[in-house]
C-alpha cells in the first residue's frame, strides 16, 4: 500500500534572483522546444529575423507566426548547411542558424588593427555555439555559484539560461551572452566565494527582522506583520487558502505578507491550465517560453521575478512540499519580492496543478 507514496506529487521552482533548485520532474527546465508550423512566440520571431537577415526570405513574414513559408525557408537553410531537411527548427538547426547569423554581423577589420589572438580569446563574447576552455571555465564558475550548468566546454542552452539568470540577479542587460563585463563579474563573484570557503567563513545572511533580534528580547516593542491582506474576490477558495498559507509563513518570520496581483494571477492560471491541457510539467511553456517571457507577454513589468510549480492532490500538501524544498521555500520567503499571483487548477496526474509567480515591481 505504501509503494505509491513517492508518486503523489511533483514540484519545480525557478527564479531570476535565486538559483533554480528543485526536483527535475517530467522535463528539464532548460529544454529546447522545437519550432514548427502553427507556433506563435518570441523564439519564432527571432528565427524569422535571422532568416531574413541571411536572405532566406522567400515570402517570409517576420511576424512571430510559424507558417508554411517559414518552414520553406528553414528547409532551404537546412539544405545549405547539410542539416536534415524537416522544416522544423530543432536545437541543432537553431544553434547553426544563430552561429551563421552572428558570424554575418561581425565587421571586417584590417589586419593591422585586429586585436592579437591572445587578446581576442580573453575578451570575445561567449554565446550559443562558442566552444573551448574559456567556455568550460565559465561553466565551472557558474556551477560553483549554484547555477545548474555542466562544464562541457560547449555554450549550450543551459549555459545561456544560467548566464541570463546571473545577469538578472546582478542588474545587467538580459542577453544570455557572456561579454567581457558579465564574464568579469562572474569571475569576481567566483573568486570571492572561493576565498570565503578557504577562510572558513560563509556568505553573510540577510539581517534578521527586528522582531527576531536579540533572542526575543524587547519583542514587545515591535509587532510582527499581520498575515491578513485584502484577498480579491476573483480568487478561488483554493487560491485564497494558498495565499493565506504563504503569508502566514512569511509573517511568522517577520516578513511582510505578499500582496495579490490579479494580472499576475491570470498569467499563472493560463500557465497552470496549459500544463493540464497539454500534459507537460515544466517552467518552459511551449506557447509563451520561460516564465519571464510569459510575464512580458502579459504586459507585466518587474525588477525581479520567480516561479514555483507543483502537482499535488491538496493545497496543504503542495504548500508543505514547497516549504520542504530549499529552492521553493527561498522564493516564498524572499524579501526581494512584493507581489504574488497564485493559480490552482483542477487536473494533472496528481489531482491539482499549482503555479506561484512572484515579482518585485
Amino acid at each position: 500500500m505504501n509503494r505509491n507514496v513517492t508518486k503523489i506529487a511533483a514540484i519545480l521552482s525557478l527564479s531570476v534572483t535565486f538559483t533554480m533548485i528543485g526536483q527535475s520532474a517530467y522535463a528539464a527546465t532548460t529544454a529546447f522546444t522545437p519550432l514548427k508550423k502553427g507556433m506563435n512566440n518570441t523564439r519564432v520571431l527571432e528565427v524569422e529575423k535571422m532568416l531574413d537577415a541571411l536572405k532566406f526570405d522567400y515570402k517570409l513574414k517576420v511576424d512571430k507566426l510559424y507558417n508554411s513559408y517559414t518552414a520553406s525557408n528553414v528547409k532551404k537553410f537546412q539544405k545549405k548547411y547539410k542539416l536534415k531537411q524537416t522544416g522544423v527548427v530543432n536545437l541543432a538547426t537553431y544553434n547553426k542558424l544563430k552561429q551563421v547569423y552572428d558570424a554575418s554581423k561581425k565587421p571586417v577589420t584590417k589586419p593591422d588593427t585586429s586585436p592579437k589572438p591572445s587578446d581576442q580569446t580573453q575578451t570575445a563574447t561567449l554565446k550559443l555555439g562558442s566552444t573551448g576552455e574559456r567556455v568550460k571555465e565559465l561553466q565551472k564558475m557558474l556551477a560553483a555559484l549554484g547555477y545548474k550548468v555542466t562544464s562541457t566546454g560547449s555554450y549550450d542552452e543551459s549555459t545561456r539560461f544560467a548566464v541570463m539568470l546571473f545577469q538578472s540577479r546582478n542588474k545587467q542587460t538580459l542577453t544570455g551572452e557572456a561579454d567581457s563585463k558579465t564574464y568579469s563579474t562572474i569571475s569576481e563573484q567566483y573568486k570571492n566565494n572561493k576565498d570565503q570557503s578557504n577562510s572558513g567563513t560563509t556568505p553573510s545572511k540577510p539581517s534578521t527582522p527586528p522582531s527576531q533580534n536579540n533572542g526575543g528580547q524587547n519583542s514587545g516593542s515591535v509587532q510582527p506583520p499581520s498575515a491578513e491582506v485584502p484577498l480579491p474576490s476573483e480568487l478561488t477558495a483554493d487560491e485564497k487558502e494558498m495565499v493565506q498559507l504563504v503569508n502566514k509563513e512569511r509573517t511568522s518570520k517577520g516578513l511582510a505578507p505578499y500582496q495579490v496581483d490579479m494580472q499576475l494571477t491570470k498569467a499563472a492560471r493560463v500557465k497552470a491550465q496549459e500544463m493540464v491541457d497539454k500534459g507537460y510539467f515544466s517552467h518552459t511553456s511551449p506557447t509563451y517560453g520561460s516564465p519571464f517571457q510569459m510575464m512580458e507577454s502579459f504586459g507585466i513589468n518587474y525588477l525581479a521575478a520567480a516561479e514555483n510549480i507543483a502537482q499535488n492532490p491538496s493545497v496543504s500538501g503542495a504548500h508543505q512540499m514547497f516549504m520542504n524544498s530549499s529552492g521553493h521555500k527561498a522564493n516564498i520567503m524572499s524579501a526581494s519580492y512584493d507581489y504574488v499571483g497564485i493559480a490552482v487548477v483542477h487536473g494533472g496526474p496528481y489531482g491539482k496543478t499549482f503555479v506561484q509567480m512572484f515579482l518585485k515591481k
